[in-house]
């Protein structure tokens, strides 16, 4: 079964962000991000991961069919196996929505495959999770 692991909020001032969640909630700061697609920080409560984005440009910045570059954006599920999960949400309908940018995820540790799902929902699928998050 896929668990909810990560959610990420899109903002166009990722630093005043992160600090009221940290501020008002206490999340803490696992990591920090300037990739070629976004730039910002990723916090945690220590089960789920909040990754605070700033995008640089509208692909990525698009999910449920049209540009947000500020609210919720999309989440994450971690899964067991890739193949088996990626068969499974493609045959339920989703539809596979790599861009330029997330080969760079990776390095930073989030390895994640990025689908739309019915109403154009982003979704993540990542076998290794995301950073701060268990």
């Amino acid at each position: 079964m896929a668990r909810i692991k990560h959610i990420a909020l899109a903002t166009q001032d990722p630093e005043a962000t992160a600090k009221f969640y940290i501020d008002g909630l206490g999340l803490k700061e696992v990591g920090k991000l300037n990739s070629p697609t976004a730039e910002g920080y990723y916090l945690t409560d220590g089960y789920i991961n909040l990754a605070i984005l700033k995008f640089k440009y509208d692909d990525p910045a698009t999910t449920e069919g049209q540009l947000r570059y500020t609210g919720i954006h999309h989440f994450g599920f971690k899964i067991e196996d890739m193949d088996e999960a990626r068969a499974k949400i493609e045959g339920a309908g989703a539809v596979h929505r790599p861009y330029p940018g997330t080969e760079h995820m990776e390095a930073r540790g989030n390895v994640e495959v990025k689908f739309s799902g019915p109403d154009g929902v982003t979704v993540d699928l990542s076998e290794s999770g995301w950073a701060g998050a268990s």
